[in-house]
């Protein structure tokens, strides 16, 4: 009897008050597919997530953000939380992806492997292959993973309806700043996930983001939080403080000239140097406190740079080698390095530019007759469409990201019409003279499909062996690649806001090098004022966040830059993400041969397949604004 009534006491006990991080250590397997190959979870593997995943179960904590630095682990920190409450306090929970397909790869991959992986969490989440209880419990789906008590309903922030279900306890919202924003007619993403927890007492809702603008959804969130920062104590004067890149007042990151290895952390007040398993001994000894008082109660807020992380290969001469690299290639290098290593936003400081002042930046590139520096072995060109002619520029590419205006020109003509295509390929066939001596092709040539899609799609495959690709711009996009979907298809997608912030950064750099982009003299006012005819602006909800960067055209005419956008995707494919490894093969290529004695012939026209009969025209003038020569 006594054995009986033990068991039904053991039964009726309330599960032991774990927090996240101990629940991690007792019941978290790893996928074999990971790092650790299918090992247990440790918190001592990254210490900084301990803090994080425990405050989601602080008193009074009912909002929390993570403005966070990539390969840190906080993706495996969210899943952590997850799985606690699938097995250990379970809850309606909704976790929401800036889309659709962000939510299912999710689904399919770490939230999955999390759940194949760990025992305690296999056991209650209802597979669609299990067979059924007596309960009859609804199947789990690749958008909805069901257990006793609760659910998890992933979903896509781009949509309504990931607003308009079931209400949740928790709600988490990765890479806040890359949803929407606006909903609809609805409103902010945000304040609608806050919406559906309302109804729970104990709610908690999560926003994690890599930052991106000042101003941004995290940046706002975590400027009105608590401001937690990760303390460490320096081992030279005992003082505790948060490491910064650059700033002397705390613990900050210090190189000697441009080399990485030689990278230590610095406690600034005490000049202690810290070499990088210091750092690691530091950082297992951490702790986070807040900074302030939050401007909305129950507000946590946490900044996790990577200068903490103590995951994959980051280390003090990583991070460095990254920067030299950045700060090598421009502005838009160092934005990324701002926003996914440091984990802080970006600040916009640059004004709108005026063509007159980029006339004094116009050279010569060699002796007369040179047309390309010996520094640029690779041509590439952009074509634009216009309802009566084409627009054409050629640039030439160096390392880094250096590049030349080599030539433009407009070709009248409707371009629909065969022999304005005619006249096209001729330009195109035209070779330039190398301060070697060699004449030089263009290497690869993007057209946009515009107003007129099907004429370019065959005027690109017919000339595919010349590397012709039509394309479509493509913008929000900012942040990601330039080429954003596979060069097989057509057309190829190009990140258009992103190719002009990168094609701005470089006409903002003050002296040639890494990311310069050169005009040659003859250029005239007209060009600068097409490249200089749109500016980035920041739109904000009625919050006053930072949703999005749009680029906002202030004049008609606009060729020059959407021209230059074209060219430098053209170089993007066919470099396929190898530029300095190419640019140095050309190098090589050109000292090894000598130079010819006289201009190459031009590359043959491909005939059209089966070409309609038709009457011989004139072929148009071409129209350019290179002198005589």
């Amino acid at each position: 009897m006594a054995t009986l009534t033990a068991a039904w006491v053991s039964v009726l006990e309330p599960p032991p008050d774990l927090s996240v991080s101990e629940w991690a250590e007792q019941h978290r397997m790893l996928p074999e597919a990971s790092a650790a190959r299918g090992g247990r979870w440790s918190n001592a593997t990254a210490p900084y997530l301990r803090g994080i995943m425990d405050a989601t179960r602080e008193p009074g904590v009912r909002k929390l953000a993570l403005m966070a630095a990539h390969q840190v682990g906080k993706t495996e920190s969210l899943n952590n939380i997850v799985g606690y409450h699938i097995h250990h306090d379970p809850c309606p929970i909704r976790f929401l992806f800036p889309t659709h397909d962000g939510a299912e790869n999710h689904s399919k991959g770490p939230l999955s492997d999390m759940i194949r992986s760990t025992p305690a969490l296999a056991a209650v989440v209802r597979d669609r292959h299990q067979p059924r209880s007596m309960a009859h419990q609804a199947d789990s789906t690749i958008a909805l993973k069901v257990f006793p008590g609760g659910f998890v309903l992933l979903g896509g922030g781009n949509s309504p309806s990931a607003y308009a279900q079931t209400a949740a306890r928790v709600a988490i919202a990765d890479e806040v700043d890359r949803l929407p924003a606006v909903i609809g007619e609805e409103g902010d993403p945000v304040d609608l996930l806050v919406n559906r927890t309302t109804s729970f007492y104990d709610s908690l809702c999560i926003f994690v983001s890599t930052p991106t603008l000042k101003g941004g959804r995290i940046d706002t969130l975590f400027s009105r939080s608590d401001q937690r920062r990760y303390f460490l104590s320096c081992p030279g004067c005992g003082r505790q403080d948060w490491v910064t890149w650059n700033d002397a007042k705390r613990f900050r990151v210090t190189y000697q000239g441009e080399s990485a290895e030689s990278a230590r952390l610095e406690c600034g007040p005490c000049g202690a140097v810290m070499t990088e398993p210091d750092r690691r001994v530091m950082v297992a000894g951490g702790e986070w406190r807040p900074t302030r008082k939050a401007d909305e109660p129950g507000l946590a807020g946490f900044h996790l740079p990577a200068m903490v992380s103590t995951l994959g290969d980051v280390s003090l001469s990583v991070l460095v080698a990254k920067w030299l690299s950045a700060r090598a290639r421009g502005k838009e290098a160092l934005r990324v390095f701002v926003n996914t290593d440091l984990g802080e936003p970006w600040e916009e400081r640059g004004a709108k530019l005026e063509p007159h002042t980029l006339m004094g930046r116009r050279e010569r590139y060699g002796p007369e007759g040179v047309e390309v520096p010996a520094a640029a072995p690779c041509l590439t060109a952009g074509v634009d469409l216009q309802i009566d002619r084409f627009e054409v520029q050629v640039v030439a590419w160096g390392l880094f990201g250096e590049r030349w205006v080599v030539d433009t020109a407009v070709i009248p003509g409707n371009p629909k019409a065969p022999e304005a295509q005619d006249a096209l390929l001729e330009a195109l066939g035209r070779r330039y003279r190398h301060a070697s001596g060699h004449w030089l092709p263009i290497h690869a040539t993007c057209v946009d499909s515009g107003w007129a899609p099907e004429p370019v799609y065959g005027f690109t495959a017919r000339h595919r062996v010349r590397h012709f690709y039509a394309t479509k711009g493509v913008g929000g996009k900012r942040g990601e690649p330039i080429i954003l979907n596979a060069v097989t298809k057509v057309p190829i997608l190009v990140n258009a806001d992103g190719a002009k912030a990168d094609i701005m950064a470089a006409v903002q750099l003050a002296a040639p090098g890494p990311g310069y982009m050169h005009f040659p003299e003859r250029v005239d006012e007209e060009y600068f004022a097409q490249l200089c005819s749109e500016h980035p602006e920041t739109r904000k909800n009625k919050a006053g966040v930072t949703v999005e960067e749009v680029w906002i055209q202030d004049r008609t005419r606009n060729e020059a830059l959407d021209t230059a956008v074209l060219a430098l995707a053209a170089f993007r494919i066919i470099t396929k993400g190898k530029e300095n490894e190419e640019i140095r093969r050309m190098l090589a290529e050109i000292e090894a041969t000598p130079p010819p004695d006289h201009e190459p012939d031009s590359p043959p026209k491909a005939p059209p397949a089966a070409p309609p009969p038709r009457a011989q025209a004139p072929a148009p003038r071409v129209q350019s604004w290179r002198r005589p020569q």
